[in-house]
C-alpha cells in the first residue's frame, strides 16, 4: 500500500524545496494588490527579497500591468477612500509644481545674474531651430 502523499504547499515544503509556477504568481499577485509588503511576503514564505523581486519582475510584467491592479484596488474601495486618496494626490501634485515654479524661479534668477555679471548670452533667441 502506498503510503498518502501530502501535497506540498509553502508552509510544509523543504526549504529548499520548489515552489509551482501557480503559487508563485499567487505571492506576486498579493504583493502587488497591497496586501502585503516584499519583506513581510518573503519573511512569510521563506524567501529571499532578491528571488521575491525577481519573481515580481517575471510575473509582472505579463500577467498584471500597474493601471490594472490600480484600477481594481479603485474600484474595490469606498468612496471615502477614493476621495481621500485624490485629494491626497492632488496636494502632492501641488506641493511638485510649487517645487518646479520654485526652481525655474532660482534658474531664471541665475541667468539674470549671469547675463549681468558677464556679457555672454545665455538666453537662445526664440526664433532658432534646434
Amino acid at each position: 500500500m502506498k503510503a498518502k502523499e501530502k501535497e506540498i504547499t509553502v508552509k510544509n515544503r523543504k526549504p529548499w524545496g520548489r515552489l509551482s509556477e501557480t503559487e508563485k504568481k499567487k505571492i506576486v499577485h498579493e504583493v502587488n494588490l497591497g496586501i502585503i509588503s516584499q519583506r513581510a511576503a518573503a519573511r512569510k514564505y521563506g524567501l529571499s527579497r532578491s528571488r521575491l523581486s525577481a519573481w515580481i519582475a517575471d510575473f509582472s510584467s505579463f500577467s498584471i500591468k500597474p493601471r490594472e491592479v490600480a484600477e481594481e484596488a479603485i474600484g474595490n474601495m469606498t468612496e471615502s477612500a477614493k476621495t481621500r486618496i485624490l485629494a491626497k494626490q492632488v496636494q502632492d501634485l501641488t506641493k511638485q509644481l510649487e517645487k518646479a515654479k520654485l526652481k525655474i524661479s532660482g534658474l531664471q534668477t541665475m541667468i539674470e545674474v549671469s547675463v549681468q555679471e558677464f556679457p555672454i548670452k545665455i538666453r537662445k533667441k526664440p526664433g532658432t531651430k534646434q
